[in-house]
């Protein structure tokens, strides 16, 4: 089968949606069939770790987030191509749209997976609840013949948009790579790792750790990159954390799962828009205690107690109360951790593929 994987958010483009379709594509592969990865324009080579990837020049652009691609060039892409299968990724961009548009009209079949649950996440201030406003996104969703969702949080979000039946197939990780021994040193570390965005809530985290510290002495380690950099040093300073947080940037998986692997507490504050969160599978995957906010698609992954610990939205008191926790409390921490390795296995990449490919054939 000849799969292209159609969306605007690949490589240099670092998030969710990249990680799950670079992901998707290499397993597809290791299952016998051709993948051909279709995204926007960037300085940045055609193949990206072995796979193949056509990119489309744009026609407009008006920030580094939201770009026109040129329609003509996609179709002819698509055309030349010859997929089986066209395979869109995240329903409110314009590349994964056309590109259900395009598959329909050439009489190819068409599969949409949702990855969030809010419209232009990025820009949340332009979001209206109604989403028959926005009459053509339904539209263009209409050309989908099948719908994914990575969770149920996702499949509620997109159930305003289509009337169709939604398949939820969760977000996977290849457990293989990132289950090695851990190699926790003295000292206690919380680490995060995401993008520096308002949304992930780095700033709360900032303001629970300076709580954190007047009890136990612990270092932070920020893993990522975006717009908030700077003002994430802002806060460091504000909070007189300077000694306490490290800042690491365009980490290779390699390394990250190292760093992992050294944490003692994983933290993922995010406030919004979280429809599941791929990196709560990693640090489950290395063993690493987890304490997040109970919002969006979390709680369908981390059963509190449990598998980790989730608290109460925005409540830094909670945060700290419970990062604390997690530092001292050895059993504890160490059971969640092995509940949590458990779980995961649930969300190996092997898994999720053929669920992906009951959903091609079906």
């Amino acid at each position: 089968m000849r799969i292209a994987i159609c969306s605007d958010y690949f490589y240099p483009k670092i998030g969710g949606i990249t990680t799950h379709i670079e992901q998707l594509a290499k397993c597809m592969e290791k299952r016998g069939h051709e993948v051909i990865i279709v995204t926007k324009k960037a300085d940045y080579d055609d193949e990206v770790h072995g796979l193949n990837v056509v990119r489309i020049n744009s026609i407009f652009r008006t920030s580094k987030t939201i770009d026109i691609p040129n329609t003509k060039e996609l179709k002819n892409a698509l055309e030349s191509v010859k997929p089986d299968i066209i395979h869109a990724h995240h329903a409110f961009s314009p590349i994964s749209l056309l590109a259900l548009s395009i598959g329909k009209k050439m009489g190819i079949k068409t599969v949409l997976t949702n990855h969030s649950i809010q419209f232009l996440y990025d820009f949340d201030y332009l979001w209206r609840p109604s989403s028959y406003i926005l009459f053509p996104y339904r539209e263009y969703i209409k050309n989908a013949d099948k719908i994914i969702a990575v969770s149920n949080a996702a499949a509620e979000f997109i159930s305003h948009f289509t009337d169709k039946k939604i398949h939820i197939i969760p977000n996977g990780i290849d457990i293989a790579n990132f289950s090695v021994k851990r190699k926790v040193f003295d000292g206690k570390s919380v680490l995060f790792v995401g993008r520096f965005v308002y949304r992930k809530g780095i700033h709360i985290l900032l303001e629970a750790m300076s709580h954190v510290l007047k009890k136990q002495d612990a270092k932070l380690t920020l893993v990522g990159s975006g717009y908030l950099k700077h003002i994430i040093k802002l806060f460091v300073r504000a909070f007189n954390l300077g000694k306490n947080v490290k800042i690491m940037e365009n980490i290779p998986k390699e390394e990250l799962i190292k760093i992992y692997r050294k944490a003692h507490v994983f933290v993922m504050p995010s406030i919004y828009g979280e429809s599941f969160g791929i990196v709560l599978l990693e640090a489950m995957a290395t063993k690493t205690p987890i304490v997040a906010y109970n919002q969006g698609g979390i709680g369908e992954i981390i059963e509190s107690g449990v598998t980790g610990i989730l608290v109460k939205k925005e409540s830094v008191e909670e945060m700290a109360k419970n990062i604390l926790l997690l530092l001292n409390n050895k059993d504890l921490a160490r059971k969640i951790a092995s509940n949590a390795f458990k779980a995961v296995k649930r969300y190996d990449w092997n898994v999720i593929a053929e669920e992906i490919e009951n959903v091609y054939e079906g």
